[in-house]
């Protein structure tokens, strides 16, 4: 394997992603695309323009890294106050203007991968940050959304994706193994149980981050009594 193998798994997940939205979100009616979600959360326009916003977000940072400048600063120093700030900038904006966003920060982030030196994007921070923006990202918000039009499949389909492209490509050890051990957490949360533990059986031997941090993780609270044994080398 090669570093153009981990160059084009991470293009190829990122286009899976947004090839995904694509379908999952252009099964909407319309009319529905603005209406809240249970409780008054996101709409499915909110959630695409939320995607997009940290693609972005992403596609900037790898862009000053390549330039020699300062990473650029986050709007708040939090997660929660970001994302407020994200979604109140986007709130307005139409469907066909968060549409267009989402392709431009895809393909921004997709252009900064390639430009990326061999070095640079083997860092595990990159490309967990890529994988966080992107697959991983999308499996958490499209989940309900493709379950009120009938294409859970769709989301699982990326699920597998992902994961092939992790086996496949030369991925450094730490990245594979916290891909392998968030897909595991998807799969435990949609209780899918053995996709997990196969996952987990992998990733918590490699790392020893992730067996401290799997106890205490409430995704994984079915598999709970098992991290012991699944983490067995």
């Amino acid at each position: 394997m090669t570093d153009g193998d981990l160059r084009t798994s991470l293009i190829e997940g990122l286009r899976a992603c947004r090839d995904t939205e694509r379908e999952i979100l252009g099964a909407l009616d319309p009319a529905t695309r603005d209406v809240p979600g249970p409780d008054g959360g996101w709409s499915a326009k909110d959630n695409l323009a939320h995607l997009a916003a940290w693609r972005g977000r992403q596609a900037s940072v790898m862009a000053a890294l390549r330039d020699g400048r300062p990473e650029p600063e986050l709007p708040s120093a939090d997660i929660d106050g970001t994302n407020a700030i994200f979604h109140a900038e986007r709130a307005d904006w139409t469907w066909g203007r968060v549409e267009v966003d989402a392709d431009a920060s895809t393909d921004a982030l997709m252009a900064e991968i390639a430009a990326a030196s061999d070095e640079a994007l083997a860092e595990p921070r990159v490309v967990g940050s890529i994988m966080g923006d992107g697959p991983e990202h999308d499996l958490g918000h499209l989940g309900p959304i493709a379950a009120g039009v009938g294409l859970e499949d769709r989301v699982l389909g990326l699920a597998d994706l992902t994961q092939a492209l992790i086996d496949g490509g030369a991925w450094p050890d730490r990245s594979a193994a916290y891909a392998r051990y968030n897909l595991a957490c998807y799969h435990a949360l949609g209780g899918r149980l053995d996709a997990a533990r196969a996952l987990l059986r992998q990733a918590l031997p490699a790392e020893k981050a992730l067996r401290t941090l799997a106890p205490g993780d409430d995704d994984l609270i079915a598999l709970r009594t098992e991290l012991t044994s699944l983490a067995a080398r």
